[in-house]
């Protein structure tokens, strides 16, 4: 009896090890809106790069929100 305890307890102590690990996921991999993921542009490693990012950063959350204006405007038709 003390033998299929201890071999439960191993089996639920290995599990919740194997849980936190990471071998099973409770969150999607899928955006939670089904939509996909959208290519926001890159850190610059040079400083002299900032400039460049600063207008593609600025250009992505225009279109950003022009996406979801078209979308918020389709579902209200």
């Amino acid at each position: 009896m003390r033998m299929i305890l201890m071999l439960l307890a191993l089996l639920i102590v290995g599990l919740l090890v194997y849980r936190q690990l990471g071998g099973l996921s409770d969150r999607p991999s899928a955006a939670p809106d089904g939509a996909t993921e959208s290519q926001a542009p890159r850190v610059p490693q040079r400083p002299q790069d900032l400039p460049a990012f600063e207008q593609e950063m600025q250009q992505f959350m225009e279109d950003s929100a022009q996406e979801r204006r078209q979308q918020l405007d389709a579902l209200e038709r």
